[in-house]
């Protein structure tokens, strides 16, 4: 059975980040996925200039648009924009940008397998192996990037460990009349503790609905996400309609595995507040690739050095997920207050550059106290 330094179970943007910068390093790195490229894969597909930032190389190739302004839109109608004199993100496809991360990371020197179920981890002192019902893998770390319903996460931490949870969403293919104006929506109207959105993706706009966490699941259903698309687009074209979960709670995560990380969505790193994931994603799988690369090199422990490298991540998300609670429980509120002009240009900033988000819900929370007292 041949020996791996890593294993990554999933191909996605965490377990691309990484096995490419493993890759990168020398390693003999393998990855693994279920599924065979390009595959269909549900996601609004936004990059935010902290994404971008964060990836090793371009992808351009990809871009469908590129936006500088978002259209926030409240439960009474109300319509404002939040502009930048910068892109704020691009828009890509998840199925096209998939397939060209993973062709980026193969380039660099990483193997890709495609496999069946994983029916077992057995984790020693020194590798861990895999095990599917016709093959064995053996590496000496395992990084699972296995998606919300991470396999790897279930079998070493059970079905729902307890810093574990979900937000739900559905989104659809939507093709516009020719020369509609394409924008990119937050629409704070459609659901309760969430929203709906509008993503432009040049020839076609991804649209749906979404829960920031799993008990507002009900709310969100094919027909109530066809009724919005309706209520927006008329008898507009909608194809591939798809529900995806998002994972949260890494703030909250703690693991004594001393060779098997979790990141992406399999460990929780999605923000709650704006739902975005491949930043956590692309950062969580980075971090894990480096504390791999410095472990193999003799340095502190893999587990600690994660822990490290994910600190200031994990922090941002527990802020967010702070303001999450209160802005979704409060979206009136919280949507008179994001939209003063105070706010306007640091909200928007703050979306595109990761600066502490959750810190500004939190002031926002502040804000809106004193507003709605003085009002």
């Amino acid at each position: 059975m041949e020996r791996w330094d890593a294993i990554i179970v999933g191909a996605g943007p965490a377990g691309c980040a990484a096995a490419y910068d493993l890759a990168a390093a020398g390693r003999a790195v393998l990855l693994v996925d279920k599924a065979e490229f390009p595959r269909h894969k549900a996601c609004a597909g936004g990059l935010t200039r902290k994404s971008l930032r964060a990836l090793r190389y371009s992808v351009a190739p990809v871009v469908r648009e590129t936006v500088s302004s978002i259209v926030v839109e409240s439960r009474a109608g109300e319509i404002a924009t939040l502009a930048s004199r910068r892109s704020v993100c691009v828009m890509t496809v998840r199925q096209e940008l998939d397939d060209y991360c993973l062709k980026q990371t193969l380039a660099k020197g990483a193997q890709f397998a495609r496999i069946g179920p994983i029916t077992g981890i057995e984790v020693t002192s020194d590798s861990v192996t895999i095990k599917t019902a016709e093959r064995r893998f053996q590496g000496r770390f395992l990084v699972g990037a296995d998606g919300v319903h991470s396999r790897v996460r279930q079998l070493l931490d059970g079905e729902s460990p307890h810093w574990f949870r979900r937000g739900f969403a559905l989104e659809a293919k939507v093709y516009r009349q020719e020369g509609a104006e394409s924008k990119l929506v937050f629409d704070f109207g459609p659901v309760q503790q969430g929203y709906g959105w509008v993503f432009p993706k040049h020839d076609h706009l991804n649209v749906g609905l979404g829960v920031y966490n799993d008990a507002g699941r009900e709310k969100v259903d094919r027909p109530r996400l066809l009724a919005y698309i309706r209520d927006r687009f008329g008898e507009a074209r909608v194809e591939h309609v798809t529900g995806q979960f998002l994972g949260f709670g890494a703030e909250r995560a703690q693991s004594e595995r001393a060779r098997v990380f979790l990141a992406g969505d399999a460990g929780g790193f999605a923000d709650a507040l704006t739902g975005e994931g491949i930043y956590g994603a692309i950062a969580s799988g980075q971090a894990a690739g480096a504390a791999i690369e410095g472990a193999l090199r003799g340095r502190e422990g893999a587990q600690q050095a994660f822990a490290k490298l994910t600190t200031q991540l994990r922090q941002d998300l527990a802020l967010s997920a702070s303001g999450a609670r209160w802005f979704y429980g409060n979206l009136d509120l919280g949507y008179r207050a994001l939209t003063t002009p105070v706010f306007r240009a640091a909200v928007i900033n703050a979306y595109a550059n990761g600066t502490k988000i959750g810190a500004l819900a939190n002031a926002i929370r502040r804000f809106a106290k004193v507003f709605a007292t003085s009002a």
